[in-house]
């Protein structure tokens, strides 16, 4: 694990102190024990070129004492106290970056329980892979701004400045006999050296950015050394099988020993709770900090034992821990050297078969950062962080994965996927005589505005005629508040009086269910797009040339759904119309092929705003489409329609009782929008604006929020 987190020039002092464990009521945990059971500060250590640091006036060999380290976050010389470099735009100097390398949890446990001889083994694996991701870090990610041609580039740096403290243990938890073990580093990088050996600030958004490549590199050298320290290795562990441990440590202890991570896990929880989404990166490192819990001192034989007490109670023992390191010791022969290989080469393209998953389980599109990450995590403890590198290179020379115009790359997967959907789009775009005819379009368009009210607008009507036209797959690009529904129930209508059966689908059962009440003509006709294949597949649904497909929320659709989906219509000589706007909801796993689907038809689109004839509020609606929210905010503000609230919470209840005002004084129905709200939260809303219904006495109309 690897987080990332800038400290300021103002507290450098205090995070000097916490780093060498030299805070005025020392804590146990975040310290170090001398035998004896004495605090002893932390041992840091420069992690810089000699020549650069005999430049500060500092020894290279020496430990990091807190006024050099103090000085360096203020931006000053250690020794003549002069600026060593410029203030930043906005006037000030950023103290440094911490870039915090903690290891797997069942590492800091075979650590905690091991003989001496262990844990050197461990801390020296540990070591080197902090030093080879430092070095990763210095060669790889471009943590230094300069202007060139008036234009701001960045780049590598030469060498950076940095102080290393390794802690051995979580900060402590109320009620816990001992703190946790855990390995971990604290890596301060306060300034960086360019090329020209001039002193710079570190660019902060370049680690950032880098941070999840640079813990899948940490992850491997550590990996790595491990595996060569005798240490057997478990890849494909954690989330997305991110992670990897030490197999043999029991999951229940690895449990035991993560009093810590809960704790934070149970802030982020409340946090969720008050404010109606997850904290951010930021947010969850204050979390962790105003969790933190005073300790009392605890002597090294006293932590040991605590420790060696909770291993035994989930059945893991020191004898366990020393075995651990043995337990790949085997005599080499021939024979299992071969079958060492022909393993070995067995799992490495079956990694690499997870890893082109994995490239694509989001988007199907992706950057050679995530290429690398997604490499390094998925062949730790197989190959060295070189060896991942040079598997990924490999990957791209054989074109299992395709770099594209944009400097982007994808799978041969996806693309192949891309392809098949596009030539069936082609073949199904054109002329197949699915006409309806005139009189079946006129009767449906008349319908259909019986149910509103009104007549269907010219646009509609031009909708309707090009998607119930001859060719076998259609497609409508449907923005909020235009009127799609009525266009899809004016198209069902039309295809059901020439005889043929209408289904509208979509990806997820709420959007199917949805479809049916907005477009009666498919009420009791819905179903989601992967019931809809299984069933044609098993035979339970009949599809043929006298069925007509209506998939709502086409956006959402990934490459898999879609590339079964276009099978599927091709095969059985039915039709499809896609209908969608890849501007609102995203693909659940990698999409972007309803915006392709299009320029193979005929598309046609809805602008016409029909909720409201205010054009001010159109102009608004358009700007937010646009991607101009400027525009549109300054409107709303202009309006008084613009409220700020501490909480997501908060800014709902207000966005209820504002609309039941409303709807009290003028009659008319609100819609209130709540951004990036969870299901739960909608339901909760919904059930809000219920309860205040019933108190009206059904003098308040629907709300949809």
């Amino acid at each position: 694990m690897v987080t990332a987190a800038s400290i300021g020039a103002a507290k450098g002092g205090g995070y000097a102190r916490y780093l060498e464990s030299k805070t005025i009521a020392p804590e146990r945990g975040d310290n170090n024990l001398s035998r004896d059971g004495e605090m002893t500060e932390g041992s840091g250590r420069w992690l810089a070129d000699p020549r650069t640091l005999v430049r500060l006036g500092i020894q290279p060999a020496e430990a990091v004492r807190g006024k050099d380290f103090i000085s360096l976050m203020e931006g000053r010389h250690p020794a003549t106290g002069r600026w060593l470099r410029p203030e930043g735009a906005g006037g000030g100097r950023g103290g440094g970056i911490d870039v915090t390398f903690s290891a797997p949890k069942s590492v800091s446990a075979a650590w905690a329980l091991s003989d001496r001889d262990g844990r050197e083994r461990i801390e020296a694996a540990y070591a080197s892979a902090v030093a080879q991701a430092v070095e990763h870090m210095r060669e790889r990610v471009p943590v230094v701004r300069r202007r060139y041609s008036g234009q701001v580039i960045e780049e590598p740096a030469k060498d950076l400045i940095a102080a290393k403290h390794t802690h051995t243990t979580a900060r402590g938890i109320s009620g816990a006999q001992a703190p946790d073990p855990q390995l971990h580093s604290h890596l301060v990088i306060t300034a960086a050296v360019r090329d020209d050996d001039r002193i710079v600030a570190v660019s902060s958004r370049p680690i950032f950015r880098a941070a999840g490549e640079l813990g899948a590199f940490y992850r491997s050298a550590l990996a790595g050394e491990l595996d060569k320290a005798g240490y057997p290795i478990q890849a494909g562990t954690g989330k997305d099988g991110r992670c990897f441990e030490i197999a043999g440590v029991p999951e229940q202890l690895r449990e035991a020993f993560s009093g810590r991570s809960r704790e934070v896990a149970r802030a982020a929880e409340r946090s969720r709770a008050q404010h109606g989404r997850s904290p951010e990166r930021g947010e969850l490192r204050d979390l962790a900090l105003l969790n933190r819990r005073a300790k009392t001192l605890t002597t090294r034989t006293d932590l040991e034992q605590a420790w060696q007490e909770t291993a035994e109670r989930h059945g893991f023992t020191r004898a366990d821990a020393d075995m651990l390191r043995g337990s790949r010791q085997a005599r080499a022969t021939p024979q299992r050297d071969l079958s060492r290989r022909v393993s070995h080469a067995a799992e490495l393209e079956a990694a690499i078969e997870r890893i082109e998953r994995q490239l694509t389980t989001r988007h199907a599109v992706f950057g050679q950062r995530d290429l690398h990450t997604v490499v390094l995590e998925r062949t730790a403890g197989r190959l060295d962080p070189a060896g991942a590198l040079a598997l990924a290179h490999e990957m791209i020379a054989e074109r299992r994965v395709i770099p594209l115009q944009d400097g982007r790359l994808t799978t041969l997967a996806i693309r192949a996927q891309e392809q098949a959907i596009e030539r069936r789009a082609a073949v199904l775009a054109q002329p197949a005589g699915r006409d309806v005819g005139d009189l079946a379009r006129a009767q449906a368009a008349r319908e259909a505005g019986e149910r509103i009210g009104a007549p269907l607008s010219v646009e509609q009507q031009h909708a309707l005629r090009e998607l119930t036209g001859p060719q076998r797959l259609g497609a409508l690009i449907g923005p909020a508040v235009t009127g799609k529904g009525v266009v899809i129930d004016a198209a069902a209508r039309a295809e059901q009086h020439v005889g043929r059966e209408t289904l509208g689908i979509a990806v997820s059962g709420s959007t199917a269910e949805r479809l049916g009440k907005d477009s009666p003509a498919l009420s009791g006709r819905t179903l989601t797009l992967d019931a809809l294949v299984h069933r044609a597949n098993t035979g339970a649904v009949n599809l043929g040339p006298h069925t007509t497909i209506i998939l709502d929320e086409a956006g959402m659709a990934d490459h898999e759904r879609l590339d079964r989906l276009t099978d599927l219509v091709e095969r059985t000589g039915a039709k499809l119309i896609a209908v969608g706007d890849s501007k609102q909801l995203p693909a659940i796993g990698p999409g972007g092929m309803f915006d392709r689907l299009t320029s193979h038809v005929r598309a046609v689109e809805l602008q016409d705003i029909h909720r409201t004839q205010d054009p001010d509020e159109r102009r608004a609606w358009y700007a937010l489409r646009a991607g101009e929210p400027e525009r549109a905010m300054a409107h709303y503000l202009h309006r008084g329609q613009l409220h700020l609230a501490a909480t997501r919470e908060s800014a709902a209840e207000a966005a209820v009782q504002h609309w039941r005002h409303l709807s009290h004084k003028h009659g008319f129905r609100e819609v209130a929008l709540i951004a990036d709200a969870s299901n739960t939260q909608i339901d909760r809303l919904n059930a809000r604006a219920q309860h205040l219904r019933a108190q009206d006495d059904d003098r308040v109309p629907d709300t949809a929020i």
